[in-house]
């Protein structure tokens, strides 16, 4: 958003062993500190802000699902734990003109935001879209669980399928959904490693809109 970005995160610190601890091999480092929650990095000014922290969690990414949208008004993003119910499961909403935050739903499920403010998600094979108060406005039952939702227009919503790479479009006014030529829908794959991260920031000239490309 203009020089700024959004992302989810999770930091930690660790202390390195001093004196007797060291031997007789070195000895193990110690986790000091962990923080988990959405930053925003403003690549002009080069500088990095802690939004909002999110409760501790374990085993992050790869025990998860997470997806984050916007528009200008609002970030949302979504959390699930792949193997079990956790605490942290849900969608949740940051105000950009007040810099509010909350949790919008306890859903499990990945959200995507239309420019309207409407939220498209899906719980199994149940597809919702809610205004921002929280009211449902439509739901559909598609044929299979998709792995996330997309908004293409006001009335048109990217459907991605992971088994097999396929997309379907929904077309809200008419209830009817249509396959594409798609495999994928832009910036599906969001979860960025350190090592692609760092690739990025130490080249000559860096893009940070190249960690949003597929």
């Amino acid at each position: 958003m203009g020089s700024s970005y959004y992302y989810l995160a999770q930091i930690r610190e660790y202390r390195m062993p001093k004196g007797i601890s060291r031997f007789p091999d070195g000895g193990m480092s110690k986790e000091t500190r962990q923080v988990f929650g959405l930053f925003r990095t403003d690549s002009l000014a080069n500088t990095t802000q802690f939004v909002y922290q999110m409760p501790d969690v374990f085993g992050w990414p790869v025990r998860y699902s997470t997806r984050i949208d916007k528009n200008d008004s609002f970030i949302v993003f979504g959390i699930a734990n792949v193997s079990f119910a956790d605490s942290l499961d849900g969608i949740y909403l940051y105000n950009l003109k007040n810099h509010s935050f909350c949790r919008y739903s306890k859903s499990k499920a990945l959200p995507s935001i239309s420019e309207f403010n409407q939220i498209a998600y899906c719980v199994d094979n149940k597809l919702s879209v809610d205004d921002i108060d929280g009211t449902q406005l439509f739901s559909y039952i598609l044929n299979s669980k998709p792995a996330y939702v997309d908004w293409k227009t006001d009335d048109e919503i990217y459907i991605y399928f992971s088994n097999p790479n396929s997309v379907q479009m929904l077309q809200l006014s008419t209830g009817k959904t249509i396959n594409t030529d798609l495999r994928y829908i832009s910036n599906y794959a969001q979860e960025k490693s350190k090592s692609q991260i760092l690739r990025v920031i130490k080249s000559s000239n860096p893009d940070f809109k190249d960690l949003l490309k597929e």
